[in-house]
């Protein structure tokens, strides 16, 4: 688990929402998605985790992501840029406790600032753990190899042995759209970019 919950649940599995309010219909058709690609778009209809251990965790986002994407011919795929955003995510008691994980734990790595992670948390009466917390230009770099198949793609990070949740996606003209699901979290995440 990287720092702090925030990052799991909104910069890793994408919860969050640009600004726009709900993700506008996706159709995945496939096509050619080989170049490099410049984001212009990111939102979410995800509102929290489906995971049984953390059932009932909500989150309420605004997230900006910057950068670029690049598929290769031979495989390979990259991304590098910034995301920043606020977000204020209630963690269940169950949930903190499932990761070994407390709220007054939360509390001081966000009040230090940990990550480029920055923010409060606070408990309420039923246990739970409510936090308003917030990054700036937090730098994400990946790299790693992908697959097609139709309309699914699969990237597998470096590193990695298998591809992280479901990737739809489209290619039409000028435009890449992929929508991604996670098994452990509710909803989906659709990232709009366009070719350079």
């Amino acid at each position: 688990m990287r720092k702090s919950l925030f990052i799991v649940c909104v910069w890793l599995l994408g919860c969050g929402d640009s600004g726009s309010g709900q993700c506008g219909a996706f159709t995945p058709c496939g096509g050619a998605i080989v170049g490099n690609w410049r984001i212009t778009g990111y939102c979410s209809n995800i509102t929290g985790s489906s995971s049984s251990s953390c059932t009932g965790m909500t989150a309420n986002a605004q997230v900006q992501v910057n950068g670029t994407l690049s598929f290769t011919s031979t495989g390979t795929y990259s991304i590098a840029g910034t995301e920043s955003g606020t977000d204020n995510v209630t963690y269940p008691q169950a949930c903190l406790t499932s990761m070994n994980m407390t709220c007054a734990r939360l509390e001081t790595a966000l009040s230090a600032g940990m990550g480029g992670i920055s923010g409060s948390c606070q408990s309420n009466a039923n246990g739970d753990c409510a936090c308003a917390e917030s990054v700036a230009n937090l730098p994400i770099s990946e790299q790693g190899t992908y697959s097609t198949s139709g309309s699914s793609l699969a990237m597998i990070k470096t590193g990695g042995t298998t591809s992280e949740g479901s990737t739809q996606y489209c290619v039409q003209g000028d435009t890449l759209t992929m929508q991604a699901t996670s098994p452990t979290i509710s909803g989906s995440t659709t990232l709009t970019a366009t070719k350079e």
